[in-house]
C-alpha cells in the first residue's frame, strides 16, 4: 500500500479485484476508488467510516463504498478476508454503478436470518477457497462469484448516495498534505506549519480535514503515529514501550499510553502480550508496508472450509459448483487393436526388508496380494543384515548362515513370486565402522573392511542359493546392487570405493554363471544423470562390466542442485533443505512420464537402451506420515500413472507392499498414512483395490485416453477409469492445515466430475454380460469406512474383520442384447 491516506489498489493476480486474507493491527484512515468488502474469520474489529463506527465479529461483513475515508482497528488477534473491488471493473459490467451506494451491512438488524446475506457471505467463502486453491478455470469462477456479490447487492442492499466520500476536486490538496504528515509524523507537526506550507489559513484547514477525512488535524496526527508504534511494538520485542512512543513522535509516555488506550481500550503492554499469546510474527519475516498484515493462510482457509461445510450440513447448500465438470465420449472399435500389452508393471512389488518377509502378518498380506493380484518378483532391502543372521566370524575366520534366507526364498517361491534382491546391507562384523547405520532396526552402510572378504560372502551366498534351487531357478531372480549410493545417507564411501566394490561384485557374480542377473546400484531419477550414474556407467564400459538392467527409482520431488554437497548429505536432509516443511512435491502431474520419457533418452544416447528399465521403487511421496496416502487418492494415483506409462519399462515396483516397514517407529494410528497399499492389520486400502481392477484389463490395447483405457481379452472387454486430481499449490508448499485424520479431501487441485461415455463399435451379435465395479468414498475405501464408522482409535478383532469386509469394489450385474451393450456411461 503507497504511504498516502489514498490508497491506490494494486492487483498482483490476472484477477481485476483483490482478493486477500490478512490479520488487522490498526489501518489508519485512507479511501481507494474501489468498493471493499470485510468478512470477518476469527476475532473482533472495529471499522470507523466517517463518523459513524461499527463494531465487527466473526461472521460478520462490513462493507465499505467507494471514495469513503475508512480506518480499521484490531480489537482483539483476528482474521479476516478483504475484497478490493475497483470501480473501473464493475463499470463494465453495470451502467451507473460509480453513483450507487450500498448498505453497510454489518450493524443491520436480523441480519443472520436474511437470505441474501448469507448468500453473500457463502459466496464470499467460495472466492477466498477458489483463490488460494487455483483450479484451471479460478479466474472465470472468481469472476462470476464476485458479479453474483454485486448483483445480490444491487437488488437487495442498494441505497440512497451517502456523505462522506471524497471530493473528487479536494484529492490532489488531500494527497499533498496525507504525504508531508507521512513523511514528517515523528517530528512536531503543528496545523499552523502546516498552513502555512499549503498557503492555507488555519481555519480552513482545520474545517477542510474535519470534513473529507472525518477526523480534526490532531487527531489524524495521532492515528499516523499510533500506526507505526504498534507495528513497532508488535516486531521489536526487546524494544521497551517508552522508547516506541518517542521513536514515533508521541511528545512523552503519557500520550502515547492515552491515544493507545482510547483506540485499543487496553494498554501497549497488555495489547503486546494478547499478541504474543495469539499471533506468532517471525523474526525474519519483512517490515510492515501496512497494517493489513499478511500470514500464513493455513488457519485462515481452515476456518473458510468449515464454513462452507456448516453451509452445506444446516443450510443444504450445494458447494458441488466449486467442482468442475469433464464429458469425453469415444467411439471404440472392439476389432482393431492398436497393440499387445504385456502389464510389466506386475513385474514387480516390494516390502521394506528381508526380515519383515519372514513376519506372519506380512506374509499373509503377500497371500492376499498373489491370490487377488499375483507379482512375478518381490524386492525388499538388507538381505545382509544382522538380524538376517547370515555372516558371523569365529577367532577371525568367518561363518555362513542362510536358515533365513532359505525360509524367506522357500515362502516366496510357494506363493508364485520371486526374489528381486537387494545385495545390501553391510553385516556389521564386516563394516569398516559398524556405526553407519539407517533405519529404525538398523541397517549397516559402510563400505566392507575388505573387499575380498565381502565377495567371499556374495560368492558363499549365490552358491548356497544355486546349490538349493538350482541355477535355472536363481538365473531368473535379479540381483539389484547397493540402494542410491549418490547419497552418503547409504553409501559413506567416495565413489571409487563404490565402483570397484561393484566391479568385484560383478565378476564375482558372473564367475558363478555368466547366467546370473546383476543390475546396477538402484538411483534416484531426480537426481541429474550425469552426477553419479554417468561416470558409473562409464566405469562399466572400461571395464567390461555393463549391468544386466537398470533399476531407477522414483517419487516426485523437485530436482535436488547438482552439487558436490549433495553427496554428503542423508536422504531426508535432502528433502527438508529442499521443501522445510513437506517433502517437495512436484506441481506436474505427469512428472513419472516425462521423467521416463528422459530417462529413455539418456539410455539411448548413452548406448544402454538395449537393458531392461526397472523401476524399483516408486510412491507419489518419500513421507510414511502422509495422511493421503490412506484416501481414494492414492487409487487414482496409481491407476493413472500406470496406465499412462504401460509397458514403458520393465517393472513398476510400488514401494511398499504393507504398512508394517521397519524402517522407521510403528504409529499408534491404524490410519497414519503410511505408504503401504495395506494397513497395520492386513486391511486393504483403497490403493490395494487399484491394482486389483488394473489386474483384470486385457492384453490388447483397444483405446486409451485421459482417465480411461480400453482393453480386449480374447471375446472379453474391459474398461477401466480414473479421475485423478493433483495436490493444491497451498499443500505442494507444505500447508497441511486441512488434512487432519478424519478429514482428507481438502487439497486438491482442479477437482472434477468426470462424465464419460464410450460406444464400443464391432461386437459379436451375441448377448453380453456386463460386470460393473466402482471404487468410490462411499465403497471400497476402508479409511472412508473407518471414519464413517467413528474413526476409533482401538479396534477389536470383530472392528478389523469389518473394515477388511468393506474393502471390496461396489459391484453390479446385467445381462444386454448386441445393441444394448454397445454404450458404457461412466
Amino acid at each position: 500500500m503507497p504511504r498516502t491516506i489514498y490508497e491506490l489498489v494494486e492487483i498482483d493476480d490476472k484477477l481485476p479485484f483483490d482478493v486477500s486474507l490478512h490479520q488487522v493491527n490498526y489501518v489508519p484512515s485512507h479511501w481507494h476508488n474501489s468498493v471493499e468488502i470485510i468478512f470477518v474469520l476469527n476475532g473482533k474489529l472495529e471499522v470507523r467510516v466517517g463518523t459513524e463506527t461499527q463494531t465487527i465479529t466473526e461472521g460478520d461483513i462490513c462493507l465499505i463504498n467507494q471514495s469513503h475515508v475508512h480506518e480499521v482497528v484490531g480489537l482483539t488477534s483476528n482474521i479476516i478476508a478483504t475484497f478490493l473491488v475497483p470501480v473501473p471493473y464493475l463499470k463494465v459490467h453495470v451502467q451507473g454503478i460509480d453513483q450507487m451506494y450500498f448498505d453497510a451491512l454489518a450493524g443491520k438488524p436480523d441480519m443472520e436470518d436474511n437470505e441474501s446475506y448469507r448468500r453473500i457471505r457463502h459466496l464470499l467463502a467460495e472466492l477466498v477457497l477458489l483463490k488460494y486453491k487455483r483450479g484451471k478455470v479460478y479466474e472465470l469462477d472468481m469472476q462470476t462469484r464476485m458479479l453474483s456479490v454485486f448483483a445480490i447487492l444491487i437488488k437487495q442492499f442498494r441505497n440512497d448516495p451517502v456523505q462522506g466520500a471524497v471530493n473528487e476536486k479536494y484529492k490532489e490538496r488531500m494527497l499533498s498534505i496525507i504525504n508531508y504528515i507521512d513523511d514528517h509524523y515523528k517530528e512536531p507537526i503543528s496545523l499552523q506549519a502546516l498552513a502555512e506550507r499549503e498557503y492555507l489559513s488555519v481555519p480552513y484547514l482545520s474545517k477542510f480535514f474535519s470534513e473529507n477525512i472525518g477526523l480534526n488535524f490532531q487527531s489524524y496526527l495521532t492515528s499516523i503515529r499510533l500506526k507505526y508504534a504498534v507495528e513497532e511494538l508488535l516486531r521489536n520485542e526487546g524494544t521497551s514501550v517508552a522508547d516506541i512512543g518517542s521513536n514515533h513522535g508521541f511528545p512523552n509516555m503519557k500520550s502515547f499510553y492515552t491515544a493507545f488506550k482510547n483506540k485499543y481500550h487496553k494498554t501497549p503492554n497488555e495489547y503486546r502480550q494478547q499478541y504474543e499469546r495469539s499471533i506468532s510474527i517471525p523474526s525474519h519475516a519483512p517490515d510492515f508496508s501496512t497494517s493489513y498484515a499478511e500470514f500464513s493462510q493455513t488457519r485462515a482457509l481452515d476456518i473458510i472450509e468449515q464454513f462452507l461445510e456448516y453451509m452445506k450440513q444446516e443450510e443444504n447448500t450445494d458447494t458441488s459448483v466449486l467442482i468442475g465438470r469433464t464429458s469425453t465420449a469415444r467411439q471404440v472399435n472392439v476389432t482393431h487393436s492398436k497393440r499387445s500389452i504385456q502389464h510389466t508393471w506386475k513385474n514387480l512389488i516390494t516390502i521394506g526388508k528381508a526380515k519383515e518377509g519372514l513376519h506372519a502378518d506380512v506374509q499373509d498380506q503377500l497371500r492376499y496380494l498373489q491370490a487377488r493380484c499375483p507379482f512375478n518378483y518381490l524386492r525388499f532391502h538388507g538381505i545382509f543384515d544382522d538380524e538376517m543372521m547370515v555372516y558371523d566370524e569365529v577367532d577371525g575366520e568367518p561363518r555362513y548362515h542362510f536358515r533365513l534366507t532359505d525360509q524367506l526364498f522357500d515362502f516366496l517361491l510357494s506363493i508364485g513370486i520371486r526374489p528381486f534382491i537387494e545385495l545390501g546391507f553391510m553385516p556389521s562384523k564386516l563394516a569398516q565402522d559398524p556405526e553407519q547405520t539407517v533405519f529404525r532396526n538398523k541397517s549397516c552402510v559402510s563400505p566392507p573392511i575388505s573387499i575380498r572378504m565381502w565377495c567371499e560372502l556374495i560368492d558363499h551366498f549365490v552358491r548356497h542359493c544355486v546349490n538349493r534351487y538350482g541355477l535355472k531357478e536363481v538365473s531368473s531372480w535379479r540381483f539389484e546392487f547397493w540402494n542410491e549410493p549418490e547419497l552418503a545417507y547409504f553409501w559413506p564411501g567416495s565413489q571409487d570405493e563404490y565402483k570397484e566394490m561393484y566391479l568385484q561384485t560383478y565378476r564375482t557374480l558372473k564367475s558363478i554363471s555368466t547366467e546370473l542377473q546383476i543390475g546396477a546400484p538402484g538411483r534416484i531419477l531426480m537426481i541429474p544423470y550425469d552426477w553419479f550414474a554417468g561416470p558409473f556407467y562409464q566405469f562399466c564400459r572400461e571395464n567390461n562390466a555393463i549391468p544386466d538392467f537398470i533399476p531407477v527409482h522414483y517419487y516426485p520431488n523437485e530436482l535436488v542442485p547438482e552439487t558436490e554437497e549433495t553427496h554428503r548429505q542423508s536422504y531426508p536432509d535432502l528433502i527438508h533443505k529442499k521443501m522445510n516443511i513437506f517433502s517437495g512435491i512436484s506441481k506436474d502431474s505427469d512428472r513419472l512420464n516425462k521423467m521416463l520419457n528422459q530417462e529413455l533418452t539418456i539410455m539411448k544416447r548413452e548406448g544402454l537402451d538395449h537393458l531392461p528399465i526397472h523401476i524399483t521403487e516408486f510412491n507419489s511421496t518419500t513421507d510414511h506420515r502422509e495422511l493421503t496416502n490412506d484416501t481414494l487418492y492414492k487409487a487414482a494415483y496409481i491407476a493413472k500413472n500406470i496406465v499412462e506409462n504401460l509397458d514403458k519399462v520393465e517393472s513398476f515396483g510400488y514401494w511398499v507392499l504393507s504398512d508394517n516397514i521397519e524402517e522407521f517407529t510403528a504409529s499408534c494410528h491404524l490410519y497414519h498414512g503410511g505408504m503401504g497399499l495395506m494397513t497395520q492389520y492386513g486391511i486393504p486400502k483403497a490403493a490395494m483395490l487399484s491394482y486389483e481392477l488394473l489386474s483384470k484389463l486385457g492384453d490388447q490395447l483397444l483405446d486409451q485416453g485421459e482417465g480411461f483405457i480400453v482393453t480386449r481379452n480374447k471375446e472379453a472387454y474391459q474398461i477401466l477409469a480414473y479421475n485423478y486430481c493433483h495436490y493444491d499449490e497451498l499443500y505442494l508448499a507444505g500447508d497441511v492445515s486441512l488434512i487432519h485424520q478424519t478429514s482428507r479431501y481438502h487439497r486438491f487441485k482442479d477437482e472434477k466430475i468426470l462424465n464419460l461415455e464410450i460406444a464400443l463399435r464391432g461386437l459379436p451379435e451375441c448377448n453380453f454380460r456386463i460386470t460393473r465395479q466402482k471404487l468410490t468414498r462411499q465403497q471400497g475405501s476402508s479409511y472412508d469406512a473407518w471414519v464413517r464408522m467413528g474413526a476409533p482409535e482401538q479396534l477389536s478383532l470383530e472392528d478389523i474383520q469389518y473394515l477388511k469386509s468393506t474393502a471390496l469394489p461396489e459391484r453390479f450385474t446385467e445381462i444386454r442384447t448386441p445393441n444394448e451393450a454397445q454404450s458404457f456411461g461412466f
